[in-house]
């Protein structure tokens, strides 16, 4: 008994020892963490809702520990839009297990995991090529229309049998952004293309086993679960890279004129940057396979995720869903395919889009930044390489900014006419900051037609016997529904 109370009490004496020797001068409060694992064994499948507990505790900003690792959540809406307006706080994390110098993208590639000079000068490009391209214009319009409608004519093909919808509006999403970087599309049952979208949704429900492996690196050498991950991982990278390659190799072969979408864009950058016959070290190949990768991730994931979240919510809320096909039956009749021209004809639909972004909270951490430099937030002294984590999730939920934030309400989103009304500051699903998305009109238009157009064509009901909840999730860089079936009954 003695024996035991003392190793009790040794090991509550280094804790202690170790995380005051750990914590920097002046650093953020936190929870107290353990010797080598920090505080990552606190955070558990949800780790923004343990956030948000911590948060409700020490404050707008805290700190904590993944490992050895500092890291600090900014929960205020103005603190994260100043922080994120610098430079200082612009950086990524410059150690994935994922990737690495050797791997098939190396770390520090593309639009997402670029930083300084690298970051500044394509994400210039990207929304520059982005715009010139089309995003936002009348051809974009027509391709993200004929994705809608092949995606609503293969629901009608269900026969009204339970269906479980996620792989095939992955692809209709994902076939916009092929048209804006490929200048092409895919068939929607194509293997490879299937393959495709759900490696890269393999990789983003993998992104926590990042944050395990800086913890624990030892697992990395001998065969484990969480070593297998990685591994996976990596070879699904590898995969895609090859895919993005050959993409890249088409459009090469095209040439000319007729090539069209970022990859020809960035050929003509190329030409245009090269000096004396010497390639800018900035415009090379695996940056261009690195931005295609990163574009297509994010211009895929985040829209799709988002139109399943609508399913869940309509599920939970159908008198809600019914408002809408109210509104689209008075406003333009069940046969007219929906288009952005009527966009502000339909205020309420737009406020339940709204509405969903807010409670589903796709990207509820953002993607982490690093501090480039010693940084001062809120009177705390934040040292250089800390990872800052923008908890949207949090502001998306936050009472000084939102009233009754846990109920489903998209009415907040209209005035005393019921009419749109600019959502207020604390509004974010798209980022804040220098690192803002980069294709938020282009998602924005994506959302609109997809959900209008779906809620014109159909009604949703689950099968019999089965439920459906928001709060059942996958939890990772991107919170994701569980897998479900609906029913999908035609209303025409």
């Amino acid at each position: 008994m003695l024996g035991s109370l003392l190793v009790v009490t040794g090991v509550i004496v280094l804790s202690y020892i170790w995380w005051k020797n750990l914590r920097p001068r002046n650093f953020p409060p936190g929870p107290q963490g353990i010797p080598f694992l920090g505080n990552l064994p606190s955070l558990g499948a949800t780790p923004a809702v343990k956030l948000l507990e911590w948060k409700c505790k020490y404050g707008d900003v805290f700190g904590w520990y993944n490992g050895r690792q500092p890291v600090v959540v900014l929960s205020d809406f103005n603190t994260i839009r100043r922080v994120l307006g610098e430079d200082s706080a612009s950086g990524r994390i410059n150690k994935r297990a994922f990737r690495n110098n050797h791997t098939s993208i190396p770390i520090g590639i593309g639009l997402l995991w670029s930083e300084g000079e690298l970051w500044r000068t394509h994400r210039r490009f990207a929304l520059s090529t982005l715009r010139s391209l089309g995003m936002g214009r009348n051809w974009m319009e027509d391709s993200i229309i004929m994705e809608v409608e092949g995606f609503c004519q293969a629901l009608r093909e269900t026969n009204r049998k339970p269906f479980d919808p996620k792989v095939h509006l992955t692809n209709s999403v994902s076939n916009v952004i092929c048209a804006l970087i490929f200048g092409k599309r895919f068939e929607l049952t194509d293997p490879k293309f299937s393959k495709l979208t759900s490696l890269i949704a393999d990789n983003l429900s993998l992104v926590r086993m990042e944050f395990l492996v800086r913890v624990l690196p030892f697992l990395m050498w001998f065969p484990n679960q969480v070593r297998g991950q990685i591994f996976k991982a990596r070879q699904n990278e590898t995969l895609i890279a090859e895919f993005m390659k050959a993409r890249v190799r088409e459009q090469d072969g095209i040439g000319g004129k007729q090539a069209v979408g970022y990859v020809s864009a960035y050929r003509k950058e190329q030409e245009l940057q090269r000096t004396d016959g010497v390639e800018n070290p900035l415009f090379t190949e695996i940056q261009l396979v690195g931005s295609l990768y990163d574009l297509f991730t994010a211009g895929t994931e985040s829209t799709a995720t988002t139109v399943r979240w609508t399913m869940v919510f309509m599920i939970e809320n159908p008198e809600i869903m019914l408002k809408v096909q109210r509104e689209i039956d008075e406003t333009m009749g069940q046969k007219s395919v929906l288009t952005t021209a009527v966009r502000a004809s339909l205020p309420y639909t737009e406020a339940v889009i709204l509405e969903v972004q807010r409670c589903a909270n796709v990207f509820p951490l953002s993607v982490p930044h690093r501090t480039r430099d010693d940084v001062q937030i809120d009177g705390y002294t934040i040292p250089k390489d800390t990872l800052i984590l923008p908890n949207l999730a949090s502001i998306h939920r936050d009472e000084r900014w939102w009233k009754n934030p846990e109920t489903f309400n998209p009415s907040r989103f209209l005035d005393e006419d019921g009419k749109l009304t600019r959502p207020n500051d604390a509004f974010a699903p798209f980022g804040i900051g220098k690192r803002a998305c980069l294709g938020e009109s282009l998602a924005r238009t994506e959302l609109f037609l997809f959900v209008a157009n779906l809620l014109r064509c159909f009604t949703l009901e689950l099968p019999e016997g089965k439920t459906l909840s928001h709060k059942d999730y996958h939890s990772s860089i991107v919170d994701s529904p569980l897998p479900f079936e609906l029913i999908f009954l035609p209303r025409f």
